[in-house]
C-alpha cells in the first residue's frame, strides 16, 4: 500500500468521523437515553471485592416434587469508579439456584456493581463482565492487524464506523422520535459506501460491491414492506417491543422497527458476499488478462454458487441460535407446531431468514455481472493502452 492509497484512507476516516460526529449532535438533541423510567433510581456503584463475610443458604419445598434453595452473601468492597470512589461498603447478593444453577456467589477480588438502596443498604446488581469481552475483542483486532497488516486496521476501522453509525446515530434518531424508514436508509447506505472502500480499496472492486449491495438492501426493503403488510405484522411480537411503546408512546411505529431490523440484519449478508463476488472476479480478470465480458461473468457465477450454500446455512443456523432459549420455550408451551409457526415473533424471525436468503440470491449473480461489466471494461482499456505502446515502440524501433 502506497502512500496515495494511505493518504486515502486518511481522508476517508477523517469524513466518517465528521459525518458520524454531526449526525450523532443532530439525532441525540431530543432523545430519550439513560434515563430511569421506571419511577425510582437507585444510584449505582462499581464495587472491588475485598472480602466475604457471610454466605447463608436456605431450602424451599413447593408441591409435587419442585424445590429451590436460596443463597444470601454479605460481602464488602470497595468503590473503584463514582463519586464515592474509594469508600467502603458492605453489600448484600442474593441468588437461588433456578437463577444460578451453581454457586455464582462473589469471591474476592471480583467487581460487581452494587446499588444503593437507601439507609446505608447496598445490594449487588451485575458483575463487571464487559472488560473480558474488552480483552477478548483486543486479542482479536490486534490478531486481525498482525495477520493483514494495514487491510486489517481498514476493516477494523470500517466494523467500527459501521457499529458507531447504528448506536451512536441510528438508535438515538429512534429515541428521538424520527422517521426510522429515512434513518435506516441512510445508516445502510453509509454502511454499503465505506466497508468495500476500506476492505477492498478505492478501485472498481469496491464499486461492484457496492452496488451489489444495494440491489440485495433494495431487495431486503421491498420484501419486509410488502411481507409485513400481506401478513398484518404489528411489531408487538415480545414484551420488550411493549415496553418501548409505553416509553416512547405513539411518536414509536413498531413495524418501522421491524423494517430497520431486517435490513440491518440483511445488510451484513449482502456486504459480505458481494465483495467476496466482485473480489474473486478481480482476480480471475488480473490472472487473464485477456478474459472476455462473459468468462468473467460465468466465473461470477461459478464461485457464487460456492458461496450461495455456504453464506444461506451461516445465516440460518445464526438465527436459529440467536433464539434457541425462545424456541425450547415454545416448544414446550404451545398447543402445536400449526399454532407456534403462526406466532409473531417465530413469524418475524422465518421472515428475517428468508429475507437475508433472498438477498444472497440476488446479490451473487448481480454483483457477478456488475463486476464482469466493470473488469471487462478495464481490461479492455489497459489492453488498449499496451498495445498502443508496443505500436509505437515498434515503429520507433523501425525509424
Amino acid at each position: 500500500m502506497d502512500w496515495k492509497e494511505v493518504k486515502r484512507y486518511l481522508i476517508l476516516t477523517a469524513v466518517c468521523v465528521v459525518l458520524i460526529t454531526a449526525a450523532y449532535l443532530y439525532t441525540s438533541r431530543d432523545a430519550n437515553m439513560f434515563n430511569s423510567q421506571t419511577g425510582y433510581s437507585y444510584a449505582t456503584y462499581l464495587v472491588k471485592v475485598t472480602d466475604v463475610v457471610d454466605v447463608s443458604s436456605t431450602d424451599d419445598a413447593y408441591a409435587g416434587t419442585f424445590s429451590n434453595s436460596s443463597t444470601d452473601v454479605t460481602f464488602e468492597g470497595v468503590i473503584i469508579l463514582g463519586e464515592k470512589k474509594g469508600e467502603k461498603v458492605v453489600a448484600l447478593q442474593s441468588f437461588d439456584k433456578i437463577v444460578s444453577h451453581g454457586n455464582f456467589g462473589v469471591e474476592e477480588g471480583d467487581m460487581i456493581y452494587v446499588y444503593d438502596v437507601g439507609q446505608g443498604t447496598y445490594i449487588a446488581g451485575n458483575y463487571f463482565r464487559i472488560k473480558w469481552i474488552a480483552v477478548l475483542l483486543a486479542a482479536i483486532l490486534i490478531f486481525l492487524v498482525l495477520f493483514a497488516g494495514l487491510k486489517g486496521v481498514a476493516t477494523t476501522l470500517a466494523l467500527g464506523f459501521t457499529i458507531a453509525a447504528v448506536f451512536l446515530v441510528f438508535v438515538p434518531a429512534i429515541l428521538s422520535g424520527l422517521n426510522v424508514y429515512l434513518w435506516t436508509i441512510l445508516v445502510c447506505v453509509f454502511s454499503i459506501v465505506i466497508t468495500p472502500l476500506y476492505v477492498g480499496g478505492f478501485n472498481e472492486k469496491s464499486v461492484a460491491s457496492m452496488i451489489g449491495s444495494i440491489s440485495g438492501v433494495a431487495l431486503a426493503a421491498v420484501l419486509s414492506l410488502f411481507m409485513n403488510s400481506l401478513m398484518k405484522i404489528t411489531g408487538f411480537a415480545s414484551e420488550e417491543d411493549m415496553y418501548v411503546v409505553a416509553l416512547l408512546g405513539e411518536a414509536i411505529d413498531m413495524r418501522a422497527i421491524v423494517f430497520a431490523a431486517t435490513l440491518i440484519g440483511a445488510l451484513g449478508s449482502t456486504l459480505d458476499v458481494s465483495m467476496s463476488v466482485a473480489t474473486s472476479v478481480w482476480e480471475v480478470s488480473q490472472e487473464t488478462a485477456g478474459s472476455r465480458f462473459k468468462d468473467l461473468l460465468y466465473s461470477g457465477f461459478h464461485i457464487g454458487r460456492d458461496i450461495l450454500g455456504t453464506q444461506i446455512s451461516t445465516l440460518i443456523l445464526a438465527y436459529i441460535g440467536s433464539s434457541l432459549s425462545t424456541v425450547l420455550l415454545l416448544f414446550a408451551y404451545r398447543s402445536s407446531v400449526l399454532d407456534l409457526l403462526n406466532l409473531e415473533v417465530v413469524i418475524l424471525q422465518l421472515l428475517d431468514m428468508l429475507i437475508g436468503a433472498s438477498t444472497i440470491l440476488l446479490t451473487i449473480p448481480f454483483t457477478a455481472l456488475i463486476s464482469a461489466v466493470l473488469f471487462n471494461k478495464k481490461m479492455r482499456k489497459t489492453a488498449d493502452n499496451l498495445g498502443k505502446k508496443q505500436e509505437e515502440e515498434r515503429i520507433i524501433f523501425k525509424a
